[in-house]
């Protein structure tokens, strides 16, 4: 074997006796960023040509044999695994296709790490040649916090984050219609609904003070102004958990963009981090949007309609929310 790492697409598994089958709810790491999830191991001292399938392993020949005292192990990579796309999506802020690389993967071997060469890829085989029995892990260090994976049993260390497992979430939305005005300038706000989510970091905001969280809200609404509505997105939406109204950190401006195929039309959302109790399961978010229009490039105030027709809601919706474990 030329190399103490690699990694395969194809028929690695086939004929190799005691591979074993995973539990996706524990073999998997959710970071910040990134998601990874293996479906099984297993582990061999040879490797046929039909079992390595496509792996780039040069021109040796084969079959490959670990070298004395040592064994592959081998670990297989869900089709889903680095992208955290379709049911595997965490609901987390910040998920992209490239995540996993920016996650600086390592193996870490009896005790020493080494960093993953190149990229790991989804629906791969990862090969790692080993001492005999040592201990092998995969670790995914996203958001400067490392969490290991052991590719012998496909489980968690306890190094993983316990928030993200599983990750907690609820789906809020706001019925009635909002109307804002300010001189010269009026919009209509309707069709608000998002997402929440609980998890342990937040972008610039960093990792959660032991016992708390954050409760990650994402508000969308559609509006018809044609003139740019800034909300202040603090004021537009709270938290209230535990007895007490909480104020959350905006990690987004909040500025509504325009569809240039319909420019009477125009959408933004209100995103914001709320520090919570960890043990957060249930809450009720305020929502009454607030905040300024540009005109002529300049900043107006903008405040909830005032005159009276009852198709437009002035008071402030209150919206239940449960969070329960993502399936």
């Amino acid at each position: 074997m030329p190399a103490d790492f690699t990694t395969s697409i194809g028929r690695t598994y086939q004929g190799i006796s005691g591979t074993k089958k995973l539990t996706p709810s524990t073999s998997v790491l959710v970071g910040p960023h990134s998601f990874l999830q293996l479906d099984r191991v297993a582990r061999a001292t040879t490797l046929t040509a039909d079992q390595l399938g496509v792996a780039q392993l040069g021109d040796q020949a084969l079959p490959a044999h670990a070298r004395s005292g040592h064994e592959f192990v081998l670990a297989h990579l869900t089709p889903n695994s680095t992208s955290g796309t379709g049911a595997a999506q965490p609901g987390l802020p910040g998920y992209d296709g490239d995540a996993l690389n920016a996650s600086k993967a390592a193996l870490v071997v009896d005790g020493t790490s080494r960093s993953v060469p190149g990229q790991l890829i989804a629906d791969e085989t990862i090969i790692v040649s080993v001492p005999a029995g040592a201990p092998v892990a995969l670790r995914m260090n996203d958001g400067g916090r490392a969490q290991d994976l052991d590719l012998r049993t496909g489980k968690r260390t306890r190094t993983a984050s316990p928030l993200y497992y599983p990750v907690r979430a609820a789906s809020p939305s706001f019925d009635d219609a909002y109307y804002v005005t300010g001189p010269h300038s009026t919009a209509g706000l309707t069709s608000a609904s998002g997402k929440a989510a609980l998890a342990p970091y937040a972008d610039k905001l960093g990792w959660a003070r032991k016992g708390r969280a954050w409760l990650f809200v994402t508000v969308g609404f559609n509006t018809d102004s044609l003139s740019q509505f800034k909300p202040d997105v603090a004021r537009s939406l709270t938290l209230t958990a535990g007895g007490a109204t909480l104020t959350g950190h905006p990690t987004s401006s909040g500025d509504t963009s325009t569809d240039p195929n319909a420019p009477s039309a125009a959408g933004g959302h209100l995103d914001l981090a709320f520090d919570v109790p960890a043990s957060l399961r249930s809450g009720t978010l305020n929502y009454l949007p607030v905040g300024s229009f540009v005109v002529d490039g300049k900043t107006v105030s903008a405040t909830p309609y005032q005159g009276g027709d009852p198709q437009y809601d002035t008071s402030v919706q209150h919206k239940h929310l449960t969070l329960k474990p993502r399936s």
